[in-house]
């Protein structure tokens, strides 16, 4: 390899285009990850290895995250600042789907944040915070599909669509799960005995001696 091929792959677009497909790829592996831990489409016996590459993969998305955001401050052509990066929809150059990928990135990090702060905050206060997750992933596939370089390409547009795909039907699929789940759960809590019939004990039978 040439020393200008090497310095090009090195580049500063080239570093903030690959960090941001692989943020994304992984946000999108912890957002399945944690969907399928929740239905029924995972033994008991693996969720222990599902809930590992859910955690990894979500750090893993925001430490590759945040070097995308880190690098497009050397690019030269667009001019990124940091309050452009850091607030949403400040930048001077595509302001609402740079905000997009933004918002990802702090949810993404009060995603993690609560997942290791569970216990102080209640299991209540946990869900309602996680659910961030979905929301989070979804502006990164809008802004990865509407501003990255390499979304003209087939294989980004397929690939952007089928993970999209995916995460919608694993998360209908999971609702319907829990909806039904619901349904044939007794309402009193209690396992009903249809066909045990009451003792009754004659007091007749009795003597006092």
């Amino acid at each position: 390899m040439r020393m200008n091929e090497i310095i090009d792959a090195l580049s500063v677009w080239t570093t903030t285009r690959a960090s941001g497909i692989t943020s994304y790829l992984f946000l999108f592996l912890s957002t399945i990850a944690g969907i399928a831990m929740g239905s029924r489409l995972i033994a008991n016996k693996a969720k222990a290895i599902v809930l590992t590459m859910h955690q990894s993969a979500g750090w893993f998305g925001f430490l590759f995250g945040m070097m995308h955001g880190a690098v497009l401050l050397f690019d030269q052509y667009v001019g990124y600042s940091v309050s452009g990066l850091l607030i949403p929809f400040t930048a001077e150059s595509h302001p609402v789907l740079t905000g997009m990928g933004t918002l990802s990135f702090y949810m993404a990090f009060i995603v993690i944040l609560s997942s290791d702060m569970m216990k102080k905050l209640g299991k209540k206060a946990w869900k309602m915070t996680h659910m961030l997750a979905f929301p989070g992933y979804f502006l990164a596939l809008l802004h990865g599909l509407l501003i990255g370089s390499d979304s003209s390409y087939p294989w980004a547009q397929a690939m952007y669509g089928a993970t999209g795909i995916m995460v919608v039907a694993l998360t209908v699929y999971r609702l319907w799960t829990v909806k039904k789940d619901k349904g044939e759960a007794p309402k009193s809590g209690r396992v009903p005995y249809p066909n045990a019939k009451p003792i009754i004990i004659e007091t007749s039978e009795y003597k006092v001696r």
